[in-house]
C-alpha cells in the first residue's frame, strides 16, 4: 500500500501534468484560490472570488477537492443554480482535482452536489467572456506605422516564467494539504 507521501506526490504530479498537457492559450483559475473547492466559510465566498476574475474562452477552471467528499455539478440555468437543483444537470465530476476548459462564452453554473454543501455556499457562477481583456498600451508615444497587425496588442496569458512560478506556488500550497490525506 502506498504511503501518504507517495499518494500526495502522485496527486501533485497529476495536477502538474494536466497543466502542461493543456493549451498554453488559456489562464488557469483555481476556484476558491487558497481554499480550493470545499465548504465555504460564508455563503458569498465563491461569488466574491468570481467577481474579482476576468475569465475568458480558452481559460481553465481548476477545482481542487478530495474525491468522495466533494464533487462538481454543472447546471444550465441560474434558476437551477440558485435552487441547488440536481434536475437537468449538464455535467458532473466526482474525481478531484478537476480541470474544466472553457470553450464557449456565457454564464456557467457549478455547485457541490454532496449533502447540503450547495445550500451552505459551495457554488460558483462564472461569466465566460469571448476573449481576454487587453492590456493598455504601455508606450503611448509609439509610432503607429511601426506597429504590425499581429496579436502584439493583446495580453498574453502567461510566460514560461509565470507558469513555473505558478507551479511552484501550487506545489507549495498543495503538498502540505495532501500530506494530511
Amino acid at each position: 500500500m502506498a504511503s501518504r507521501t507517495q499518494y500526495a506526490f502522485l496527486l501533485l504530479s497529476a495536477v502538474m501534468a494536466s497543466l502542461f498537457a493543456g493549451s498554453a492559450a488559456g489562464v488557469y483559475h483555481i476556484i476558491g484560490a487558497g481554499k480550493g473547492w470545499r465548504m465555504a466559510p460564508n455563503k458569498t465566498y465563491y461569488a466574491d472570488w468570481a467577481r474579482t476574475r476576468n475569465i475568458s474562452v480558452g481559460d481553465k477552471l481548476m477545482f481542487l477537492y478530495r474525491s468522495g467528499v466533494y464533487n462538481i455539478v454543472e447546471v444550465p440555468t441560474k434558476e437551477l443554480f440558485d435552487a441547488c437543483s440536481m434536475r437537468n444537470i449538464t455535467n458532473r465530476w466526482q474525481n478531484g482535482p478537476t480541470i474544466i476548459e472553457l470553450t464557449q462564452p456565457g454564464p456557467r453554473y457549478y455547485f457541490c452536489g454532496v449533502g447540503k454543501h450547495c445550500e451552505e455556499g459551495e457554488k460558483v457562477a462564472i461569466n465566460v467572456s469571448v476573449s481576454a481583456p487587453t492590456l493598455p498600451d504601455s508606450d503611448a508615444d509609439a509610432d503607429d506605422d511601426d506597429a504590425d497587425d499581429s496579436d502584439s496588442s493583446s495580453a498574453t496569458p502567461a510566460t514560461a516564467a509565470d507558469l513555473l512560478i505558478y507551479l511552484a506556488g501550487l506545489a507549495a500550497c498543495l503538498l502540505p494539504a495532501l500530506l494530511l490525506i
